[in-house]
């Protein structure tokens, strides 16, 4: 049963944990900005704490203290390393995570926290310190450790990290007072994770990632700039835009990318960053593909007006990293009407929610020749791609908008703050 919403006229309160967050406006950086925007418009009142960018120019200064929209945020000590190597990334979480357990000692707010699992010592001092009567906390997954880790062969599964980890996980799960996971199969791993934690089930909340309709809309292809500004005109462009990260199935995109090469119209245009972005690059080079760009993040105005450039957008996802996972950036392809290829399992929430909406179409990891036969059939068939297009664009309308999720966390944060 959910507990009741507070007296009027009253202000709930949230400290928010996350290593990203405005002006880094790239993976949960940004994700996490756009909620709290909404968010302190719903009357929440909002503390962030947060690190150093570390994907912005490593000179580049940032003030401790920042207020941006009323959002109150605050930077703590962590080492800037290039994020893209695991070593410079792993001692950045750690560097993070240790300023953040001080500042927490030192806070005596009543106010419930909202940790997120990246990086993933966050949830395991949120627990700890619950266990002495610290703050009740809200644990949002974005991905599922250690089990990502050891599908990419990072961790071996019966190594003692592995098995440390999940039993911080248990403790993280029982302390918690909400759980919110972003979609159906990620509910299920939980769900196993939590077995003997008891009434896991009651405080799980499943809130789906969302797009900020804000600002990415469809855009029609001869009002926009960046048609021009990238050489795109007369090419059928199948776009890949976001993180191109371990867990990312790239391989099947490349080699689908060599097929389609003797095609002169279609265009694979990469947008984005990540671990696997060199290999691409080099990849292209080995194999003379002129059916390739590359481009660094789009600024966040100009997201929507990159995405509209597409005519078929890709989400992909490596096998096994089912439930691990939800990519984020399936919603801003919808958002601006552009039907949506997934390269992952069937079973995953991003393939069940573009069955459901008739918004694009599902091919399986590893299937090259599934996905150069849909990329085909999209590319010959205007009213398919059109249909699906607005397919996708009337799911964000009425289920994947910002401010329906942000209502959702709204009354899970005003039930701690008064229940």
């Amino acid at each position: 049963m959910e507990k009741p919403l507070p007296p009027k006229g009253n202000s709930s309160r949230v400290l928010i944990l996350c290593q990203l967050f405005y002006p880094e406006l790239v993976s949960t950086g940004q994700t996490l900005t756009e909620l709290c925007e909404v968010l302190i418009d719903l009357g929440i009142d909002i503390e962030v704490v947060c690190g150093p960018p570390t994907i912005l120019d490593g000179r580049t200064k940032v003030p401790r203290y920042l207020e941006y929209k009323g959002i109150k945020i605050k930077r703590v000590w962590g080492t800037r390393f290039p994020k893209l190597t695991f070593i410079g990334k792993f001692i950045n979480q750690v560097t993070y995570a240790l300023s953040v357990f001080f500042h927490l000692i030192f806070d005596f707010s009543k106010r419930p926290i909202l940790v997120v699992t990246n990086p993933p010592f966050l949830g395991a001092i949120c627990a700890m310190l619950r266990v002495f009567g610290g703050k009740s906390y809200i644990y949002l997954v974005f991905d599922v450790y250690p089990d990502t880790a050891i599908k990419l062969g990072v961790l071996r599964e019966k190594g003692i990290i592995a098995k440390l980890w999940d039993w911080w996980n248990r403790i993280i799960l029982k302390h918690a007072s909400a759980v919110i996971v972003l979609g159906r199969c990620m509910k299920e791993v939980i769900v196993s994770k939590g077995k003997g934690t008891n009434s896991l089930s009651d405080k799980i909340h499943l809130i789906h990632v969302w797009s900020d309709d804000r600002l990415i809309q469809p855009v029609e292809r001869k009002e926009n700039p960046y048609i021009k500004k990238w050489n795109l005109e007369g090419k059928f462009v199948v776009i890949y835009s976001g993180n191109m990260g371990r867990f990312h199935d790239m391989e099947t995109i490349m080699e689908a990318a060599k097929e389609l090469k003797e095609n002169k119209y279609i265009l694979f245009l990469f947008i984005g960053e990540g671990y696997k972005k060199k290999w691409m690059e080099e990849y292209v080079n080995k194999w003379k593909l002129t059916n390739c760009q590359f481009h660094t993040y789009a600024d966040r105005k100009d997201l929507g007006i990159s995405l509209a450039c597409a005519h078929v957008g890709l989400v992909s996802l490596t096998a096994g990293q089912e439930g691990l996972s939800v990519p984020s950036k399936t919603f801003g392809i919808l958002a601006a009407g552009v039907p949506v290829i997934g390269i992952m399992s069937q079973t995953t929430e991003i393939a069940l929610i573009i069955e459901e909406n008739n918004s694009g179409i599902v091919v399986e990891p590893g299937d090259v020749k599934g996905l150069v036969n849909t990329i085909l059939k999209l590319y010959t068939d205007r009213d398919l791609r059109e249909k699906m297009g607005q397919n996708g664009r009337t799911a964000i309308d009425k289920k994947y908008n910002l401010k329906a999720a942000a209502m959702k966390y709204k009354h899970i944060i005003e039930s701690l703050q008064y229940g």
